[in-house]
């Protein structure tokens, strides 16, 4: 019984070691220590239908891996879900990132190749590595159709009786007069309260969201998601007030990409602004829960690029004149507007 124990623990030992000794070779080889390949769980698919496309990373444990990060669009294929999985077994890890798509543009599609950064936890420098392109065929449902005889054309329009189509237009005259009785109720109103509210600057506003985010406590209660929908919310409208873009209404992608040339932000702030964004995607749309500190460094960063594109001391001049019209954004009656 004795001997069977100590030759498990002999086996045991020479795995771990054969082990070590292979990760630490990959490390110091010229090869890459790291493997990526895209796939497709479906190269041939009918308009609508859907596919999980797949992006897959093999490497040692002290590798750190970033995968690049796709919204809205992946090549010609609209993206409806994705998520990452991790897993990790004898000092190697597989990291997959994964999406569901779907297309309604018949013919053969291209999902382009991903490039992923990645780098040792000893090193200060980040490397490239770059997927296959996958190649989808998108067919019509019409194809090989076994009878398309019986297709008629479309019958003529049936007209409503005389007098059944005056009382539907009058209605809707009716309806219509109400409407602009109700909207013009609502701007005379509106008139009234920006000339009762105080002119308040974007950093102000800005400044009181944070402030009340914070005093709900929502990190201490794990409300992580809405903890960062609220943050992503004041950024936006603190750029939309104070630039005049229209943060709010564009994906990640999309501002980053209008932002990209304009002078409005230093080339430092533009990283501080992408890096915070994209960590607030990361949690709102692809499930990830970071730490507490990773929470508060997040609330950190939104308050360090408001302090640094806050108005300059001519614009604080407005701050103390009553009756002017308050800010463009839904932030400028001092509260966000869900």
């Amino acid at each position: 019984m004795h001997k069977i124990i100590r030759t498990f623990i002999f086996i045991l030992f020479f795995l771990v070691a054969a082990n070590s000794f292979a990760v630490a070779e990959d490390t110091t080889s010229k090869n890459p220590p790291i493997t990526v390949i895209a796939e497709a769980d479906k190269t041939s698919i009918a308009i609508g239908d859907k596919i999980k496309y797949s992006i897959k990373a093999k490497t040692g444990k002290n590798t750190e891996v970033k995968f690049p990060f796709f919204v809205k669009k992946l090549g010609d294929f609209s993206i409806r879900d994705f998520g990452f999985l991790e897993r990790g077994f004898f000092g190697k890890k597989r990291l997959v990132q994964w999406y569901v798509l779907d297309i309604y543009v018949v013919g053969q599609h291209t999902i382009p190749a991903a490039i992923l950064r990645y780098k040792q936890k000893d090193q200060q420098e980040w490397q490239e590595i770059e997927t296959n392109p996958v190649e989808i065929e998108v067919k019509s449902v019409l194809e090989g159709a076994a009878n398309i005889s019986d297709i008629r054309g479309i019958k003529g329009p049936v007209g409503f009786p005389q007098r059944i189509t005056h009382y539907i237009i009058l209605g809707i005259l009716i309806f219509l007069l109400f409407i602009i009785l109700v909207r013009a109720i609502l701007i005379k109103n509106k008139r009234d309260l920006d000339e009762m509210l105080p002119f308040k600057l974007p950093s102000e506003i800005a400044y009181e969201a944070l402030k009340k985010l914070k005093e709900k406590g929502l990190i201490k209660l794990g409300k992580v998601k809405e903890f960062y929908i609220e943050l992503s919310d004041i950024a936006r409208h603190y750029l939309e007030d104070r630039f005049e873009v229209r943060a709010p209404e564009m994906t990640t992608e999309e501002f980053l990409t209008d932002i990209k040339d304009s002078d409005v932000l230093s080339r430092e702030q533009k990283n501080l602004l992408r890096d915070f964004l994209l960590h607030c995607d990361m949690v709102k749309f692809a499930r990830y829960k970071p730490p507490q500190k990773e929470m508060d460094s997040s609330f950190e960063s939104a308050k360090k690029l408001i302090d640094q594109t806050k108005e300059t001391a001519k614009d604080e001049k407005l701050a103390g004149e009553p009756k002017l019209k308050p800010g463009r954004g839904p932030m400028a009656a001092g509260k966000i507007v869900k």
